[in-house]
């Protein structure tokens, strides 16, 4: 279900206001993945800097396509191929979005309303679905 314009118009606002925190966002997003979901340890490098960069720089590109997420459908497909090179299965998306709908949560605190709660976990809905359906087509 493609997202309506206010629901992208929140997606967009929210992740203005998430990113001008002065903590990243994704440093935030990582510390909590690793300690509430450790499987996720094995699945990065010692040094985390690149990508932590990596996830923000993505999520950068996803918010500025929200309006018209099947664009980025041939780079979900990709993404999600490497992903699966790297170890990552298909219920571990679950983790990863719920993750970061807390982060942006926690971030935001009352200014991350339900409408935006509910676009953010539309947006990423279709993007792991996107990317599940190419990597585990047998799901």
């Amino acid at each position: 279900m493609p997202l309506t314009v206010e629901q992208a118009r929140l997606v967009t606002h929210s992740y203005a206001q998430i990113s001008i925190f002065p903590h990243s966002y994704s440093e935030l997003f990582y510390h909590r993945l690793l300690l509430n979901h450790p499987f996720a340890r094995a699945l990065f490098p010692d040094d985390m800097t690149h990508q932590i960069f990596v996830f923000s720089k993505t999520i950068d590109v996803l918010v500025e396509n929200v309006a018209d997420l099947p664009r980025l459908r041939p780079t979900l497909i990709d993404l999600a191929k490497k992903h699966v090179k790297y170890g990552v299965r298909a219920y571990q998306y679950a983790a990863v979005g719920t993750t970061l709908i807390d982060t942006f949560s926690e971030i935001l605190g009352e200014d991350f309303t339900l409408e935006a709660r509910q676009a953010w976990e539309l947006v990423y809905t279709e993007t792991a679905g996107v990317m599940i359906s190419a990597a585990y087509p047998e799901s």
